[in-house]
């Protein structure tokens, strides 16, 4: 490919020079049956806390065909989150449950690129009351990008090199005070940062899988309760079966567990 090609409104086309074409739709729900069944439609169905339609209580829906607070949900994670509440609801063993909203981290896992964001990143550098940490290197394809407010992180883009990815997802989850270096929130190693890739270090409550809001407290439990490989822990979590990229984490922290056990006996990794 040497370029895009374009139709113009006057016709003919215009050809546009480029080595690489990034085409995203992102989520556009299919509506036609809600709207004619005459449910309130924003971008998708309009639903309330209790995830019910605003314009016919009988009616719930979730995932990417609801639309909550403004917001559409592309993402498994706020899907599960809303299921959940929703599962609660229905079956009647958590009537007070209500999905007020959800955290959207995403990580692209695909062939050559490198990807995580999360939060807030439309901010710039000059806006009043919020802190820009940016790097830039053009000649290797990186970016790197985190927004702080009130000393936490309410935002991150890393782009080409996302070594710190598992430490910021972990400021922003927790809504942790930040460390005064702040070049440590875009390397690793530097700053003082919260390291989160080693097991030992990483508290229970650290969310190890995004796609499906799998915590390390979760899969230790997963573990002592007899499931010993991570393919078993997968089964019982869904940890790993979104994007993937979560796999090597988790298999870490198996690894970790049975050695602790094997070293120390069964009772050493009840303790982080």
């Amino acid at each position: 490919m040497t370029g895009v090609e374009l139709a113009l409104p006057g016709g003919g086309t215009e050809t546009i020079a480029a080595d690489l074409v990034i085409l995203s739709c992102g989520v556009r729900p299919e509506v036609s049956l809600a709207r004619d069944a005459g449910l309130a439609i924003g971008r998708a169905v309009l639903v309330d806390d209790e995830l019910r339609s605003v314009t016919d209580p009988s009616v719930r829906a979730i995932g990417e065909c609801s639309e909550h607070r403004d917001e559409v949900y592309g993402l498994v994670a706020p899907a599960w989150e809303q299921a959940g509440v929703l599962a609660g609801l229905l079956a009647g063993t958590d009537p007070a449950a209500r999905f007020t909203g959800a955290r959207q981290i995403t990580r692209l896992k695909a062939a050559g690129i490198e990807l995580a964001s999360m939060g807030e990143t439309h901010h710039g550098d000059d806006e009043d009351g919020v802190e820009v940490v940016r790097f830039t290197d053009a000649a290797r394809g990186t970016y790197k990008k985190a927004v702080i407010r009130d000393g936490r992180l309410i935002g991150a883009i890393l782009l080409g090199e996302t070594s710190t990815a598992g430490t910021l997802t972990q400021l922003y989850d927790r809504a942790d005070p930040l460390p005064a270096e702040r070049l440590g929130l875009l390397f690793p190693g530097l700053g003082g940062a919260v390291e989160t890739s080693s097991p030992v270090r990483m508290p229970d409550a650290a969310t190890v899988c995004q796609c499906n809001n799998v915590t390390k407290g979760q899969v230790r439990a997963c573990w002592q309760a007899g499931a010993r490989t991570a393919g078993d822990v997968a089964r019982e979590t869904r940890a790993g079966t979104g994007c993937g990229s979560c796999r090597g984490a988790l298999e870490g922290i198996v690894s970790w567990l049975d050695g602790q056990e094997s070293a120390d006996g069964p009772e050493s990794a009840d303790v982080a």
